[in-house]
């Protein structure tokens, strides 16, 4: 199937991967239309809703579509289940490409600007902390290695006096625990609806796209599920 090009691409991309729930609606980079909605109860019953708004909305139909693309995590095991099966749904049977599109990188490229070195931290409840490290080599953030589960003590000690921008999901006495040097390590505001990111990275990422009758997607779960840590036990 021939794919128009990425500037005039349609995209639907969506992000449920915490209660900052998002959808957006993209022509090229530029976003048409997104929703926004803080959802403590879970996704799978607003969802679908969503989508058709925005398509009514922007005038779109779901056969205009190009691209389909899901956040793919960290966060709500179940959060990121809906988003994923959603998407893999619709990019199954309107057969156009999907991608799937890490959280962290998202909110890595938020501080891109700034350049130098990036940590990204999303708070993971039971104090502790998903944490990513990323350069900028080249104005574009590149993952250092795998991201991980941190404790807080743990999370102290891997930022302190870093000079690093961090990009941080941290109430402010969190933050104050961290120990700093001449203002280092500083911290971004981090934007948690994470759609329209996952949506302008999904196009620069092209050669990850999946095609054809069973796309598949890897959660990036990082922390085991509950299911799978008390069968260990």
């Amino acid at each position: 199937m021939m794919m128009p090009m990425s500037d005039t691409l349609k995209t639907l991309a969506l992000d449920t991967s915490s209660v900052c729930g998002s959808v957006a609606l993209l022509e090229g980079s530029e976003v048409r239309a997104e929703i926004r909605t803080r959802s403590p109860l879970g996704h799978s019953a607003t969802l679908l809703h969503s989508v058709e708004f925005l398509l009514e909305r922007a005038g779109w139909r779901l056969g205009d579509l190009g691209l389909v693309a899901a956040g793919t995590g960290p966060g709500s095991f179940t959060g990121i289940r809906v988003g994923i099966s959603t998407a893999l749904g619709l990019s199954q049977s309107l057969a156009i490409p999907f991608a799937g599109v890490p959280g962290l990188d998202v909110l890595a490229w938020q501080a891109a600007w700034l350049g130098g070195e990036i940590g990204v931290v999303l708070d993971a409840q039971r104090d502790q902390v998903y944490y990513g490290a990323y350069t900028c080599p080249s104005g574009w953030p590149v993952r250092s290695g795998r991201p991980v589960l941190l404790d807080l003590p743990e999370l102290e000690r891997t930022l302190a006096r870093r000079h690093a921008h961090v990009v941080a999901d941290l109430d402010a006495a969190r933050w104050e625990g961290i120990p700093r040097e001449d203002g280092w390590p500083r911290r971004v505001p981090a934007d948690l609806f994470l759609a329209a990111g996952v949506g302008r990275l999904a196009l620069r990422r092209r050669r990850y796209w999946q095609t054809g009758d069973a796309p598949t997607a890897e959660p990036l779960y990082i922390r085991p599920p509950d299911a799978v840590r008390n069968q260990r036990r």
